[in-house]
């Protein structure tokens, strides 16, 4: 198997596996509505938008490495400031 297709098969499923803890976070925070929830949803469904738009640079626009690398980081870099203002922020 050709690595592309080994590392889109990575990223659709880290995709897919960051929606399905985005909608169980969006339950939990409609059941007990909280600042703090609301933004631990909201850094899953970062980790599922991240899988999709690394996942399409790969496979249609055939980005190079480093920026695929940039992006990534930088949507790992937003979810690492939403998870430290939803734990360590009052």
């Amino acid at each position: 198997m050709d690595l592309t297709a080994i590392t889109n098969l990575a990223f659709a499923g880290i995709a897919v596996f960051g929606a399905v803890l985005g909608v169980l976070a969006i339950a939990a925070w409609r059941r007990a509505p909280s600042r703090r929830m609301a933004l631990v949803a909201g850094g899953f469904w970062l980790i599922a938008i991240q899988g999709v738009v690394v996942g399409v640079g790969l496979f249609t626009t055939g980005l190079d490495a480093p920026t695929l690398l940039a992006i990534s980081a930088a949507f790992e870099a937003a979810l690492l400031v939403v998870l430290f203002v939803a734990t360590l922020v009052r």
